[in-house]
């Protein structure tokens, strides 16, 4: 039970962590040294939203544990942070440097906000995967 409430407190911090991590940029650049028309390196809305959304039913489903002290709802986190986790990864993998070979001079870099969210997203599905072992021990 205790271990359950910890987990929850967990889950519902790591939700609220990547909500602050969406209000911060994620990409560093010289917007200056963009070519005309080039967009912005940053995360985009649409990718913004999903992971809000995933946020959003992680930190529901860590409320929906405390009320009823038990770890299954929890264990459905693992699919929120993979999805926080691989839109992040994707991000930091292939849309940085890509940005960044179309436009070496603008520097992009990861900043605060990337790495926030990729946390956010690791700490959420392992709260999920410890919940859902917590589960099956207790069958």
């Amino acid at each position: 039970m205790a271990g359950n409430r910890a987990l929850a407190w967990a889950g519902a911090t790591a939700a609220v962590g990547g909500g602050v991590g969406l209000a911060l940029p994620t990409a560093h650049y010289l917007s200056s040294r963009l070519p005309p028309g080039t967009a912005e390196p940053d995360l985009d809305l649409s990718l913004r939203l999903a992971c809000a959304g995933a946020l959003a039913l992680a930190f529901a489903l860590a409320i929906l544990t405390l009320r009823r002290h038990r770890a299954e709802p929890l264990a459905f986190t693992t699919l929120t942070g993979i999805a926080v986790t691989g839109i992040l990864l994707r991000y930091l993998v292939i849309t940085l440097p890509g940005a960044d070979q179309l436009a070496p001079s603008a520097n992009v870099q990861p900043a605060s906000g990337a790495w926030v969210l990729l946390a956010s997203g690791l700490v959420s599905a392992a709260t999920g995967l410890a919940a859902a072992a917590g589960a099956q021990r207790a069958r």
